[in-house]
């Protein structure tokens, strides 16, 4: 008998590896801000799969400054993050096709690649997705996958979003 879970989540590449976050950015311990999504996911036995980090394999580099989202919005940047969730998205419709479930998609708020809900702009706060997160839906908008942006400020409620769509 094969007991493997058969559930699946996509996360951000730095909600497990925090050194993929630009310099500065880093403003909780990670056993306060990112364990609990862990060790929740975990408990619920869901298998994690991480995406690409776009700012980090665009720059190349993990030493690299926060820019925000006016920075990274250029055509090069837009085309990297397309080349990137067309991968990301064959992956997630080959695990449906193959009949797992994709349980839920995590974003990482204020990020410029990767936000769900919103991020800081030098007008103040903006909703929208990250141009990574934004590409990726409109490739998988079909599969009515949720996806849950985690803000590290209110890891509480981010954790509870993320709670009630495992419990379902």
């Amino acid at each position: 008998m094969d007991n493997r879970s058969k559930k699946f989540i996509f996360i951000p590449f730095c909600l497990i590896a925090q050194a993929y976050q630009a310099q500065g950015i880093v403003k909780y311990e990670w056993k306060s801000s990112i364990r609990p999504f862990i060790d929740l996911l975990l408990d619920y036995n869901i298998n994690l799969i991480q995406m690409p980090c776009a700012e980090a394999e665009y720059n190349n580099n993990l030493i690299r400054e926060p820019k925000g989202i006016a920075k990274y919005n250029t055509i090069e940047f837009n085309e990297h993050c397309e080349f990137l969730a067309n991968k990301v998205a064959e992956q997630i419709k080959d695990l449906v096709e193959s009949n797992y479930e994709v349980v839920a998609i995590l974003g990482i708020e204020q990020s410029p690649s990767c936000c769900v809900n919103y991020i800081y702009t030098n007008k103040g706060m903006e909703k929208r997705m990250g141009l990574f997160m934004q590409k990726l839906y409109e490739n998988i908008k079909e599969l009515d996958i949720p996806i849950i942006g985690i803000n590290r400020k209110h890891i509480n409620k981010s954790l509870k979003e993320l709670e009630k769509v495992l419990d379902n």
